[in-house]
């Protein structure tokens, strides 16, 4: 009877291994792929190359999928690499600011509609990815007093030494490898590029300073009390970095300036110093190879 009893829990124990192994065979193939925590299952694939084909047609291969999916999965895990809150109650919040605030109802429509009934597809492939990317770029690198300290104090200590010696503006900041750029600033037509002898530049592209009319407004409220030659003494940060000015002359409406911005870091470096880290694990050898050979920035993925 000992005997019999022994075996019965033998018995029971294999069973038990063998479920349990079963389930970890089953719960592998479930799922393509995993970023850190999160698993991105063949039926997430499906879903977002959807997403990927009404924005941009033809391009709803597996692999394109899956290089969105990871991209958006790496912001979320940075963000709580960082002490952010991502959680169901984030995700929501970020959908209701979606439909309000889409500038493409259309496109929102259809890419609904590719979901139709399956909110929760949804909320993990499309809206999870859009607000880690939204809010890691938008609200902690480019708003982070901690990120870009170091590039603030570089204008800081710029500010200090042309203020002393106004007239050296333009030497000062080609010792710090600085460019300075030569701008008339006005309401009426906004920031425009000017050089030494009197001549307007036409813009090529995009302007090498912020421009437009409402930036123009800003400079101008924070110059118009300044002394031909002067330097402000405060910093502008933009979204993309710090600007100092020195005001050359005013004429009548029109102020022309002389501006020196020191951009702030570089997003892409201080994005993979953390993303590099993150476990990526794609358990499709073909759809690995794909996203390898097509994706430049799949190189610098930890992939285990």
């Amino acid at each position: 009877m000992v005997y019999n009893d022994e075996k019965g829990v033998w018995m029971r124990r294999f069973i038990l291994i063998l479920t349990a192994l079963a389930l970890v065979i089953g719960c592998k193939k479930n799922y393509v792929a995993q970023v850190g925590t999160i698993q991105i299952t063949e039926e997430d694939l499906l879903q977002r190359a959807k997403v990927s084909e009404i924005y941009y047609p033809k391009s709803g291969q597996r692999y394109v999928a899956l290089a969105q999916l990871i991209q958006g999965y790496l912001d979320e895990e940075v963000l709580k690499q960082l002490g952010y809150k991502v959680d169901d109650s984030v995700w929501e919040a970020e959908s209701r600011r979606i439909d309000e605030n889409t500038k493409a109802p259309d496109v929102l429509k259809k890419i609904k509609d590719a979901y139709g009934l399956n909110k929760s597809g949804y909320i993990k492939t499309f809206v999870r990815v859009v607000y880690a990317e939204r809010y890691l770029y938008n609200e902690v690198f480019l708003k982070s007093p901690e990120i870009h300290k170091e590039k603030r104090e570089q204008a800081e200590n710029f500010i200090r030494e042309a203020s002393a010696v106004p007239e050296s503006f333009k030497s000062l900041a080609e010792k710090q490898s600085l460019k300075v750029a030569t701008l008339l600033v006005s309401e009426k037509e906004g920031i425009q590029p000017y050089e030494d002898s009197g001549k307007k530049l036409e813009p090529a592209g995009r302007p090498p300073e912020p421009g437009g009319i409402e930036q123009a407004k800003f400079i101008i409220s924070k110059i118009k009390d300044l002394k031909d030659g002067q330097v402000l003494p405060e910093i502008i940060e933009w979204q993309e970095g710090f600007q100092v000015l020195r005001l050359v002359k005013k004429d009548g409406e029109v102020y022309t300036i002389e501006s020196v911005s020191v951009p702030k870091i570089d997003y892409d470096v201080w994005f993979w110093g953390y993303a590099s880290k993150i476990p990526v694990r794609i358990n499709d050898p073909a759809l690995k190879s794909e996203l390898l050979k097509n994706v430049g920035w799949a190189s610098k993925l930890k992939i285990e």
